[in-house]
């Protein structure tokens, strides 16, 4: 008898210790209180990232070649596309690699102090571009220099060594996600993958986003020009600071008849010395289910320009 009540003793003790341990376990944030913790993010970030440089590595790999149109005919029209057009294209077979090393810097450009990447290429498949110290001058004067042509020749430094399919403005796409600009995104947790995550070992929490209006998004070179595109995905909080880490970005446009092109990125953030930085940026362009680049981008040693200091 004396065995007995002292077990249906210990079990009242766990049970109570158990139903405590449950009560004390805080609830999961809601989208709201994630939301305001990427906009905080953001509003850091502005502050912080103008100044930063770092050394880029690119490495590309993409088809080479031009694409040819086999076949072009009307296609059975329906309410979604009254004029519906199907096109057969063959698309070039070579891929070729490429492997580009850049001084890389984040900048506010035009009067309304934007911030972009600029870059100055050193090397190019080993190739050199610029002499290192020649390149970081360059750098250094066009984040400081009130000229905004200087920062748009830098902006574009990719397009104009003929890098077809390379992408900018990655690097602080966060900032599309500051609170004056929510209004432009549907915030939700994710219902049918659930919002848990892991990266690198730390548990993330995820939330899913999709752009509802607003000209700001994804900027990519196609053919020569610069085309910004609304975009979707999930941005991932570590789950002990609800510091934005990681951002994917999905994106497709018509590119003609029955074709699309699709965009898909992966943005990997790392906290510095200096503040949020962007750390790995994964990005793969699509011509309907076929691959027609990746780009894989790592940046290290990141350092702060001291204003008015020109190396």
């Amino acid at each position: 008898m004396g065995r007995a009540l002292l077990t249906f003793a210990l079990f009242c003790v766990s049970a109570v210790g158990l139903s405590a341990q449950e009560q004390e376990q805080p609830d999961p944030p809601t989208t709201a209180v994630l939301a305001g913790a990427v906009a905080n993010a953001a509003a850091i970030f502005a502050r912080t990232a103008p100044g930063l440089v770092a050394q880029e590595v690119l490495h590309q790999h993409g088809r080479r070649g031009f694409i040819r149109i086999l076949e072009q005919n009307q296609g059975k029209p329906d309410q979604k596309n009254p004029k519906k057009e199907n096109v057969t294209i063959k698309l070039p077979q070579e891929f070729h690699t490429h492997d580009v090393v850049s001084d890389y810097a984040l900048g506010e450009i035009g009067e309304s102090h934007v911030i972009h990447e600029i870059r100055s290429i050193l090397t190019i498949d080993g190739r050199v571009i610029s002499p290192a110290d020649e390149a970081r001058h360059a750098l250094a004067i066009g984040i400081q220099s009130p000229d905004d042509e200087l920062k748009h020749r830098l902006l574009e430094n990719f397009e104009r060594n003929r890098l077809e399919g390379a992408v900018t403005d990655f690097g602080q796409v966060i900032l599309l996600f500051a609170a004056a600009a929510q209004s432009h995104y549907h915030f939700s947790l994710w219902q049918e993958r659930g919002h848990h995550r892991l990266l690198n070992g730390e548990p993330m929490i995820a939330i899913e986003y999709k752009q509802i209006s607003g000209a700001a998004g994804l900027t990519v070179f196609h053919e020569r020009a610069m085309d910004v595109r609304t975009t979707e995905g999930e941005i991932w909080l570590r789950d002990s600071d609800l510091l934005p880490l990681r951002i994917t970005m999905f994106t497709e446009a018509p590119l003609g008849g029955n074709l699309t092109i699709r965009d898909e990125a992966v943005i990997d953030y790392a906290a510095t010395p200096f503040g949020l930085a962007p750390l790995h940026i994964d990005h793969m362009q699509f011509l309907g289910a076929d691959l027609l680049v990746e780009n894989d981008l790592q940046y290290s040693g990141y350092q702060r320009l001291t204003p008015g200091i020109v190396p």
